[in-house]
């Protein structure tokens, strides 16, 4: 088997220079295509038609500020226009990833309209938006962003679509070299524009990425164009120092975005794949880099191979992310939560031979379930690798390093039943500085616990924070037998009475999870948990029962049922999987008031239509080594029952002590027995 992670890099002086494809690629690619993706293909098709019409609408799954509707320009493009007033969608169009799909429009269909078009745009855009030196050196107090067509970020997406359209449309026989000319002209100048536009904020932002990733092609694809030596330089050397500084030792970016850490990788795998191609060496950190970054998304997959919608991410499908990464690599574990064929774009990066090694590569099950992800904060609790397994997610880690896309989502959880989503992070939906905006960004509309009232850290605007609450008290711990997560924050330490805040999660595997929110202060507080549940939940609550029942979808119901009194309110919420578009959901509200020791323990109780929830829950009382009881201020104890099978769990509220309970004696802070007809098994979780 022929393969792609082993390449002699020689950067040799050659004037030939390849691309991800070549005009010989050109019936495989569409052979390719329209045998297994043609719905995908037919969509591309459909956007270049669109664009050949001056209409465009951004709905490709990882267009980072999607529009489903449809904006057209009847005579002249005003390339600044801004639709419904949000600046996103003016870079969105700027960004043109329609001239990629002009290119490969014309490949799938031949028509030379499509390449006629593709001109046509090219032009007009050159035409519309030219840059001067002097531009550029006066754009410096605003970070180099010159104007509203002349962003960095945009710049180094706008001439990578170019260049994947190019490859493309130049086969055509109205491609001369007039045009030739043009399209160099205007690499150039984007070369020129990106190797001065870089700042300190860029090299610790995935726009660095993005910008320099752009730089880059330009410099390896077309090295007679001047300067393009030296741009080169440049941008190994960045990209060199961005993976140290962006990428987290567990695989992460630091923006802990998913959707950025995704706009990331990708910018990375293009360079490493073209560097690969062309025998191009490049410093050994982009590459393990990118491999990290590949497991982290491996980490956080959800079963229906979708990214949670964690701090500005929308519900977008990874499996393309995880399969060309498999082949890149030849990871069979990438592979197992991939396609079962090279995904469409795939194709395009790879051609027919890298459609052959993927088929033949295995597909095998990661040699890890859950996972801690410890620079970024994230644990991921699973019982399987399958689409129909659990999956919970829980955010610990701080907010992100440079306070961007980062929400205010200490100690926010998603939870998966049966491969369907049943508590959720509600999304983004917009960028626009509105009320939509601190909506979605606010710990209220997360999975998380507030206190009087009070938000954790203080909403300023879409970009800015005050008060940002700090982890404390973390701690992972993964086992067969159960995975357990914790983790504070000084939120609500600003308070004239600080409260102490803490969330513990324990997966009994593979049955249920125990959720318990503890709260510390000297006088009485609210305290509240929140709880936004998918579109497709059907929910009943039932304070006096203290359980709110969910079912699912695909089958899947979840039982929560408390041990404390509650009071529980169900509310109207938005759910929005992307950007631009909100549904309406439902969220409850778990409310207590206390002073001292104030807790919640909830369990989480999952199955399925046919299946019956045999579980009973009873507090347990335990003593000290004196024999004498200790307070529920102290410590939390009950027993699980489920058929012939039991559990114990013991959560001290006041650190490591020994404890007597149900005729056993055991030592720590976080203990759990585990009983059933072949006997008893003791776990101290945490000391």
């Amino acid at each position: 088997m022929s393969t792609f992670s082993e390449e002699k890099r020689t950067n040799k002086s050659t004037d030939v220079r390849r691309f991800f494809y070549s005009r010989g690629d050109r019936n495989e690619i569409k052979n390719l295509t329209l045998q297994y993706w043609k719905g995908e293909a037919d969509e591309v098709i459909e956007r270049a038609r669109l664009a050949s019409e001056n209409t465009f609408v951004f709905t490709h799954r990882w267009d980072m500020e999607r529009c489903e509707t449809p904006v057209t320009f009847p005579n002249e493009i005003d390339w600044t226009f801004q639709f419904q007033d949000d600046f996103e969608w003016t870079v969105n169009l700027n960004r043109a990833r329609f001239m990629a799909e002009l290119g490969q429009a014309y490949w799938l269909t031949g028509e030379e309209s499509f390449a006629s078009h593709y001109i046509r745009l090219m032009k007009d855009w050159i035409r519309q938006n030219p840059l001067s030196e002097e531009e550029i050196l006066e754009s410096r107090s605003r970070h180099y962003n010159v104007k509203d067509t002349w962003r960095k970020l945009d710049s180094g997406i706008r001439i990578c679509n170019w260049i994947k359209g190019y490859f493309c449309v130049r086969e055509s026989e109205i491609w001369g070299e007039a045009e030739e000319e043009l399209f160099k002209e205007a690499l150039a100048l984007h070369g020129h524009y990106l190797s001065i536009a870089y700042t300190p904020h860029d090299q610790q932002s995935n726009w660095g990425f993005l910008e320099t990733n752009g730089l880059f092609q330009i410099a390896l694809l077309f090295p007679h164009i001047e300067g393009s030596a030296q741009w080169m330089e440049l941008a190994l050397e960045r990209m060199g120092v961005m993976c140290q500084l962006q990428v987290f030792e567990d695989g992460m970016h630091n923006e802990q975005s998913p959707m950025y850490h995704h706009e990331v990788l990708h910018c990375l795998f293009e360079t490493v794949l073209l560097a690969r191609k062309n025998q191009w060496s490049i410093p050994d950190i982009m590459e393990d880099t990118l491999n990290r970054m590949f497991t982290a998304s491996l980490s956080f997959v959800k079963p229906s191979g979708y990214q949670p919608m964690t701090s500005d991410s929308d519900h977008t499908d990874i499996r393309d992310v995880l399969s060309r990464g498999a082949l890149l690599n030849e990871r069979s574990d990438l592979k197992h939560q991939g396609y079962d064929v090279l995904d469409f774009e795939g194709i395009w990066y790879y051609g027919k031979n890298g459609f052959d090694v993927y088929e033949e590569l295995e597909a095998t099950e990661p040699d890890f379930c859950s996972t801690h992800l410890e620079q970024s904060g994230y644990s991921i609790m699973r019982n399987g690798w399958s689409p129909d397994d659990h999956y919970l997610l829980f955010d610990g880690g701080h907010m992100d390093m440079i306070r961007a896309h980062g929400h205010d989502d200490f100690l926010h959880y998603d939870l998966v039943v049966h491969g369907s989503d049943m508590i959720i992070d509600p999304g983004r939906y917009t960028y626009k500085e509105n009320e939509h905006r601190q909506y979605f960004k606010e710990s209220f509309q997360h999975n998380t616990c507030s206190v009087d009232d009070c938000s954790i850290s203080t909403y300023l605007d879409s970009w800015h924070w005050e008060d940002v609450a700090q982890p404390l008290n973390r701690y992972w711990r993964g086992d067969k037998e159960y995975d357990y997560v914790q983790s504070g924050h000084d939120g609500y330490m600003r308070l004239e009475d600080p409260v102490q805040v803490m969330r513990q999660i324990l997966f009994v595997k593979p049955h249920y999870w125990l959720l318990v929110d503890s709260f510390k202060s000297k006088h009485v507080h609210d305290f509240a948990q929140h709880f936004h549940f998918a579109e497709h939940a059907a929910l009943t609550n039932d304070s006096s029962k203290r359980k709110i029942q969910v079912k699912g979808g695909e089958g899947g119901h979840l039982d929560m049922t408390y041990l404390q009194n509650v009071s529980l309110t169900q509310e109207d919420c938005w759910i929005s999987r992307d950007y631009n578009q909100k549904l309406k959901s439902t969220k409850v509200v778990a409310r207590q008031k206390g002073s001292g020791q104030t807790t919640f323990v909830t369990v989480l109780n999952p199955y399925r239509d046919d299946e019956h929830p045999d579980m009973e829950i009873h507090e347990v009382d335990v003593y000290n080594t004196r024999s004498e009881k200790m307070s529920k201020g102290e410590v939390t104890a009950f027993e699980v029952k489920r058929g012939e099978e039991s559990e114990v769990v013991l959560f001290s509220h006041d650190g490591p002590k020994s404890f007597q309970f149900e005729e056993t004696q055991m030592t720590g802070e976080v203990l759990l027995i585990k009983r059933s007809c072949d006997g008893e098994e003791r776990f101290i979780i945490k000391v």
